[in-house]
């Protein structure tokens, strides 16, 4: 379908038939029909930060996204292996109206799109307003009452627990005009065991010429 409506759009730029003549079009008319994707998410820094807050028992956490696009997203996994799948994602999104949400997600079985969670997987996840301001995109959240919760094992992806201890995992990509995950422009799993009980500072870079770089924790 995609390359039927190329193949009709460079007719129309270049054709127009009126009593046998080929007669050149107005380019800057036909131009403002013509739809196309925004580029692929390069240069892209992710750092992600969480504050346990031990006597209330939550985990604040906080991402910062430079050089994400308008319909672009920015995710963070937290996996039971080095891979996407099996992973409790958390996805910021960067609307085509620079409108930003975080939103949950799990991967079971390196399910392809991602499912939406809620506490069943573990803790309650409470998203805070996003911002975007001076080209830097902000997204906030944090996850509490781990131990109150009835949780529910999907598959063979055990629910987010705060002592657990998980690969971190990053992806980029671009978003759908629904606003859904539409594919990983890259992804990539970090090496070090991470845990939602202890302060954290990962770092994410994604460069056109290198992909993925390095990450840094500390606790």
């Amino acid at each position: 379908m995609k390359q039927m409506k190329f193949v009709i759009a460079f007719l129309l730029i270049f054709l127009s038939f009126s009593d046998g003549k080929v007669i050149p079009l107005d380019a800057a008319i036909v131009s403002t029909n013509l739809v196309l994707d925004p580029p692929p998410a390069k240069n892209v820094i992710v750092n992600v930060t969480w504050t346990f807050i031990s006597r209330i028992n939550i985990t604040y956490v906080n991402m910062t996204i430079n050089n994400l696009k308008s319909s672009q997203y920015a995710a963070m996994g937290l996996g039971q292996n080095q891979s996407m799948g099996e992973a409790h994602v958390f996805m910021c999104k960067r609307f085509a109206n620079d409108t930003i949400v975080i939103q949950r997600f799990i991967n079971p079985r390196k399910h392809t799109p991602p499912v939406p969670a809620g506490s069943e997987q573990g803790g309650i996840f409470i998203p805070l307003p996003g911002k975007f301001i001076d080209g830097v995109v902000t997204c906030q959240f944090t996850l509490s009452n781990f131990t109150s919760q009835r949780v529910k094992q999907l598959n063979t992806l055990k629910p987010l627990s705060q002592s657990g201890k998980y690969y971190p995992l990053f992806a980029v990509g671009l978003l759908n005009s629904t606003g859904d995950a539409k594919h990983h422009n890259g992804r990539e799993h970090q090496p070090g065991l991470v845990q939602l009980d202890q302060n954290q500072n990962l770092t994410y870079h994604q460069h056109s010429s290198k992909l993925f770089n390095e990450i840094y924790s500390s606790s």
